[in-house]
């Protein structure tokens, strides 16, 4: 009776742990917040005429600085090729890539107003892939938070 008695903790134990760690697809664990792109971080792409802020010689001293180098990231020119399509790129396919290069940076991007990386990034992936200013803002706002990672 014993080993009976210890075989059902485990097995329902086992259960428990299962059912607690499995998260549906596409949605954050408990206590975890989705991530996203912000819609105001996705108009970046509409202001491209100059260099990112982060980047010019005056802001060097550290402050407001964008941590990541986009011009040295690998993935750019897989988002400006699956977004060359014209007139217009597939949604699907131009917001797949930019989900797959910029959802490691959400944080960051959606922080623009501190740091600069949402038009650091938008700035480099539009000179790189000669794409048209506003693309991502048309194509890639699934909802009222943005993109959706």
């Amino acid at each position: 009776m014993g080993s009976a008695v210890l075989f059902y903790c485990i097995c329902i134990a086992a259960v428990v742990a299962l059912s607690s760690s499995m998260v549906a697809v596409g949605s954050a664990a408990p206590g975890e917040t989705p991530k996203f792109i912000s819609a105001s971080a996705l108009e970046c792409s509409a202001n491209v005429t100059e260099i990112a802020k982060a980047r010019k010689l005056i802001d060097v001293h550290g402050h407001g600085l964008c941590p990541v180098r986009f011009d040295h990231t690998r993935g750019i020119s897989a988002v400006a090729s699956s977004c060359k399509d014209r007139p217009l790129p597939s949604p699907e396919r131009c917001c797949g890539a930019l989900k797959a290069y910029a959802c490691p940076y959400s944080e960051l991007i959606n922080d623009n107003a501190n740091n600069g990386c949402a038009s650091e990034m938008f700035y480099v992936i539009m000179t790189r892939g000669r794409l048209r200013p506003g693309l991502f803002s048309q194509l890639c706002v699934e909802g009222p938070l943005g993109l959706q990672c």
